[in-house]
């Protein structure tokens, strides 16, 4: 039950995604006066906007020479419009499939979260983290929007790390912790406990934020 209750909700912040996009003109009076401090959100991972009415509305939507582009993926259109909502100095997590990171044709992409936002960490998710909706290789970025009149320096550290363990296996299915006798592992509370990596990431980025 705990599992599905997930699942739905994961199902709702990918419908609010594809609706902010499409109605980013409509919303921005609404949301000015409630911009969002801590937002945490899941990119949509496939589709393309080829309404020029709806890309001339955003920044990434046009080349370094100012054209507009004749089309768009879903999820470059979705990071934009995420860090709208954001406030100066709030923060924001965003699953991102990882050519966003890695192609040389993102490279713009790149340079708009760095002009507007600090990065503080990205990590790359196990390949079977979202199975079975998608097999797609995806990283969370973690970024501090810059504040309006904030001085942006140059150079600056930026944890990194990678997840080896997702709690699923290839088809999807979850993956519990095991004993060596191979009895299944049970917390406090009397549930299963996922076989995942990622509380000691959180752990390790932690240590991180420290020494900064």
């Amino acid at each position: 039950m705990r599992a599905k209750k997930k699942e739905r909700a994961l199902n709702c912040v990918i419908g609010c995604a594809s609706l902010m996009i499409m109605t980013k003109k409509k919303t921005t009076k609404t949301i000015s006066s409630i911009l969002i401090l801590i937002f945490i959100v899941k990119s949509p991972f496939a589709g393309e906007i080829h309404e020029t009415p709806l890309l001339k509305e955003y920044e990434l939507a046009k080349n370094d020479k100012g054209k507009l582009r004749n089309k768009m993926e879903r999820h470059i259109l979705f990071i934009e419009r995420s860090l709208d909502l954001v406030k100066p100095g709030g923060r924001m997590a965003v699953v991102l499939p990882q050519g966003v990171f890695n192609n040389s044709n993102m490279e713009y992409v790149r340079d708009y979260l760095l002009d507007k936002a600090r990065i503080l960490a990205v990590v790359g998710l196990e390949v079977n983290t979202f199975k079975p909706h998608t097999g797609t290789k995806t990283s969370v970025i973690f970024l501090r929007k810059w504040g309006e009149k904030e001085n942006k320096p140059k150079d600056y550290p930026i944890f990194m790390a990678v997840s080896k363990k997702s709690g699923k296996d290839n088809s999807g299915d979850y993956v519990y912790r095991k004993d060596k006798e191979g009895n299944l592992m049970f917390d406090e509370q009397g549930k299963k406990i996922l076989e995942h990596d990622l509380d000691e990431v959180a752990g390790e980025f932690l240590k991180f934020s420290k020494k900064l």
